[in-house]
């Protein structure tokens, strides 16, 4: 009786570079992708995938949000420069499962504001 073994073939770890990592974590975010595709079409395991979109979640909680400054109303309503009221604030924060989008009066400026400060810590 032939005594036959098949073993693997050893695979050597593989080191990817952080721009294709941050590539593929942002494609990740867009609306309706699928992780396990993205994956499948870059031959990369799923969870390797999943675990480099977990490190990039703990590295963008480490630093501080990104604002754009804008002048808002003072709060007696009046401003040195007359707001639109067809004009609106438009915030997008981006998530895993796609942005939140924020949108308010822009003559409503003030309780943008404070909004904004209970909604974030």
């Amino acid at each position: 009786m032939n005594n036959v073994s098949v073993t693997r073939p050893y695979r050597k770890r593989r080191r990817h570079a952080p721009e294709f990592k941050a590539r593929l974590v942002a494609e990740c975010q867009n609306p309706g992708a699928s992780v396990s595709r993205i994956a499948l079409d870059n031959d990369l395991n799923a969870n390797q995938l999943r675990r480099w979109i977990r490190e990039s979640k703990q590295v963008e909680g480490s630093q501080p949000p990104a604002f754009v400054p804008f002048r808002l109303p003072a709060a007696d309503g009046h401003t040195t420069k007359p707001v639109d009221k067809g004009h609106t604030i438009r915030i997008e924060i981006p998530r895993a499962g796609g942005p939140v989008v924020v949108e308010w009066p822009a003559d409503q400026g003030q309780q943008c504001a404070a909004f904004l400060r209970e909604l974030l810590p």
